[in-house]
């Protein structure tokens, strides 16, 4: 029979024992072992484990803050505080306006006086709430755009309705409805509310959404589809109108060329509506060129300056 080498493994069997260590490595006292071990050990490793354990906690609050921003951008902007509305304005601003240094870019800011909180309205953001929003940022608004002008002339084109026997059939008139109030001394194209669209297809679907306002004076149609700018010109000259819905670039041409008065200007609303591809007029860069163009012109910038006139987001 051969002997086994000295060193060999299982001579490392014969000879090996458990130390009280590795004995204890699933008893009790594991942890008050391991703790003693972390005291020996000093300063250095009580710091590490600190930093283990704020670890996950700085995670956390970095994702809570992803968390918010992306809660906060899904949120219509016209529903954000208005801190976060101005933001947008100036970084959408900031964006229209890119080839200018930043000095120029802020003399051309909005003032923030002239952004109005409209936090507060509780509704969502959508055309069939437009009129409430309207009641909602107008004071006093049946006496501004809810009144009729006396003068005012039926357009060439709209007809009563006739009979079989070829008379004119007088219109349904609901008689629990109080009739509008009327004044002679209206001026003409000069509105109290300019909403602002994206384009003349959303612009058109806005009109829409005010039939009750449309009662008192016809809405202004200030956009390029379909509508040539001596049309608007003229329609501005000629009739009253409370509410104007345009695009910017054909707005910005009618108050320079003096057709788009802004003595009662009150409100411009920007439509904030999300397209197909979840893009605002904030968004779109041909089009917050413009816009931004528009909210610089002198008359517009004097309203702001005044106070006269404030800026909404919808």
């Amino acid at each position: 029979m051969s002997t086994k080498p000295k060193g060999s493994g299982d001579a490392l069997e014969d000879d090996f024992q458990l130390s009280d260590t590795e004995y204890l490595s699933d008893g009790a006292d594991a942890g008050e072992r391991i703790g003693e071990s972390d005291q020996d050990n000093g300063p250095a490793a009580a710091g590490s484990k600190r930093k283990a354990t704020q670890q996950p906690q700085k995670n956390k609050n970095k994702n809570q803050r992803k968390k918010t921003k992306q809660e906060e951008d899904n949120t219509p902007v016209g529903k954000r505080p208005r801190a976060a509305q101005i933001e947008a304005l100036n970084s959408s601003q900031e964006q229209a306006l890119k080839n200018l240094s930043s000095l120029e870019v802020e003399e051309r800011r909005i003032p923030e006086a002239a952004v109005k909180d409209v936090s507060p309205f509780a509704l969502d953001h959508i055309l069939v709430h437009l009129e409430s929003f309207l009641k909602f940022a107008v004071a006093s608004w049946k006496s501004k755009l809810l009144i009729k002008d006396a003068n005012a002339k039926a357009p060439a084109n709209e007809h009563h309705s006739m009979n079989k026997k070829g008379k004119d059939k007088e219109p349904k008139k609901d008689k629990n409805k109080k009739p509008l109030e009327t004044s002679s001394d209206l001026p003409k194209g000069s509105p109290v509310v300019l909403i602002v669209a994206s384009s003349g297809v959303r612009a058109v679907d806005v009109i829409r959404g005010l039939p009750l306002f449309a009662e008192a004076s016809k809405v202004g149609k200030l956009f390029a589809k379909h509508l040539k700018i001596e049309e608007q010109a003229y329609f501005l000259e000629n009739y009253c109108t409370h509410i104007c819905v345009g695009t910017p670039n054909r707005i910005e041409k009618l108050v320079s060329d003096g057709s788009l008065k802004l003595d009662r200007l009150e409100l411009i609303v920007l439509d904030c509506h999300k397209d197909a591809k979840r893009r605002t007029i904030l968004d779109i860069q041909e089009i917050r060129v413009d816009l931004f163009s528009m909210l610089d012109s002198e008359a517009i910038k004097e309203r702001f300056a005044s106070g006269h006139t404030q800026l909404a987001l919808f």
